[in-house]
């Protein structure tokens, strides 16, 4: 069976907005794939009303074939 992976919605967390916007630089420099989206939300972690850390939640989807004329056969493999 032929598998072409179209696309993939990936949520990363950074510490900063600078941050943010390396990893943007980055993905838009990949030419493994088109990225079609990209936002970021800033989170808050409070302990008794008090802001004790502060972090970047960023979601990216990245099209890696056209849904109506795949041309790539793409495997992913995750590594932590």
């Amino acid at each position: 069976m032929v598998k072409y992976l179209v696309n993939n919605v990936v949520t990363y967390r950074v510490a900063t907005v600078a941050d943010v916007e390396n990893l943007h630089e980055e993905l838009l420099s990949n030419s493994s794939f088109s990225l079609v989206a990209f936002s970021y939300v800033t989170k808050q972690l409070k302990v008794k009303g008090e802001v004790v850390e502060e972090y970047q939640l960023v979601k990216a989807k990245l099209a890696f074939n056209d849904e109506k004329d795949p041309t790539t056969e793409i495997e992913i493999h995750y590594e932590v």
